[in-house]
């Protein structure tokens, strides 16, 4: 692996599971922090970018270690982190790369208060890692479990009835949210009355409605997404629980996750 090593370390305020601070409670003396991220792509930086964004009442010592691709090992980086004692890790990087680590936290046994993965949210993580998936966390834009109330387009049953129909043994968050995509995308095309760009983007920005993958609501500006709420799961005796939103959950969160 060629690490790049520890890119920067931060003094700042950050809730360690989630981005409202008045719901931590999982463990209220957590300090440390570690990101490890892939050194290129954006997807990475916009991520490690959003944990910033939400930094707020808590104070944690944030630190950021960065890796090229392509990497065949964690063990040096990793050997440097477990030095820190960090209370909470996450891993931001592709698949393959999540992976990886994912295989290699659960092979040392470091004590962490949490593991989280970007990779951790979708079935692959455990059908690669089996039992080595236990406890790790991850984030899920939609999960089957979850219900929201919807005024547009089908209920999830009729969603994920017509995907399993067509061949998939698995319905993870990416395709459904495919599928609201396109949902958002014709009622926009209904409200705006033309499929032309400047029409469509502008009605994406004043639209207000809910589909079965939860609230749609963006600012007109900046186009962010406002209204849809992420869920964190965790991998809890081979099946994913979602332990936030309180609105969602349908378990606890098991802290320390070994």
């Amino acid at each position: 692996m060629a690490a790049v090593g520890r890119s920067e370390t931060a003094r700042t305020k950050l809730d360690c599971w989630h981005p409202d601070p008045s719901q931590r409670q999982a463990d209220s003396k957590s300090t440390k922090v570690v990101i490890i991220r892939a050194a290129s792509g954006q997807f990475p930086r916009a991520v490690c970018s959003g944990v910033q964004r939400v930094a707020s009442e808590l104070d944690c010592d944030v630190s950021f270690w960065r890796y090229r691709q392509p990497v065949t090992t964690f063990t040096e980086l990793l050997d440097q982190v477990e030095a820190l004692r960090p209370d909470v890790l996450l891993g931001v990087g592709r698949m393959q790369d999540d992976l990886l680590l994912g295989g290699e936290l659960a092979a040392r046994r470091q004590e962490l208060g949490a593991a989280v993965l970007v990779a951790a949210g979708i079935q692959s993580f455990r059908d690669v890692l089996g039992v080595e998936s236990e406890g790790f966390l991850g984030p899920s834009q939609w999960e089957a479990s979850t219900c929201h109330r919807h005024d547009y387009g089908p209920a999830a049953p009729q969603v994920l009835k017509s995907m399993l129909q067509h061949g998939s043994e698995t319905v993870d968050y990416p395709m459904v949210q495919a599928y609201a995509g396109a949902l958002v995308a014709q009622r926009c095309v209904e409200a705006a009355g033309t499929v032309a760009d400047a029409a469509l983007r502008s009605m994406a920005g004043i639209l207000d409605f809910s589909t079965f993958f939860g609230r749609f609501k963006i600012d007109p500006e900046t186009g962010r997404q406002t209204g849809h709420t992420v869920l964190i799961v965790q991998w809890q005796q081979g099946r994913k629980v979602v332990v936030w939103s309180p609105d969602q959950k349908t378990g606890d969160l098991v802290y320390p996750w070994r």
